[in-house]
């Protein structure tokens, strides 16, 4: 884990995590660790560690990853914006599951849940989904 950086009204951080299952709790509790320290309330600091789950769930599922997955941390201006960059050039897709689904939630709940939200995408170096979320 890269050290915060705080200069000015904000913070950031980076995080480089292996493409594994494991990834998505090292970096909830990274993301969520930090936003309570730039002083997020309970509700916000809920939302970032399910977000932050299911997007770096999905990088690890289809970002075809060759080395790891590049996490970065913004705080400022009351709001946190949260970047996970993969391999892949796919957009992801936001699916509208059936309750009987046993998956296929994860951008949709990124979608309803984030104050914004967006995927940047690089041919040579794949994409990042980021979003938003208000910290108070």
């Amino acid at each position: 884990m890269a050290p915060s950086a705080r200069g000015g009204r904000g913070v950031s951080a980076r995080l480089r995590v292996a493409a594994v299952p494991a990834a998505a709790r090292e970096t909830r509790h990274w993301a969520v660790g930090l936003v309570k320290e730039h002083g997020a309330k309970a509700s916000a600091a809920r939302t970032v560690e399910l977000l932050v789950s299911e997007v770096v769930t999905n990088a690890v599922k289809y970002g075809a990853v060759a080395d790891a997955i590049a996490v970065s941390l913004r705080c400022t201006d009351g709001s946190v914006t949260i970047r996970v960059s993969d391999d892949s050039t796919v957009r992801p897709v936001v699916r509208r599951a059936r309750p009987s689904d046993l998956g296929g939630r994860g951008m949709e709940l990124v979608e309803r849940l984030a104050d914004d939200w967006g995927v940047d995408v690089d041919a040579r170096r794949g994409k990042t989904v980021w979003f938003r979320v208000a910290l108070r």
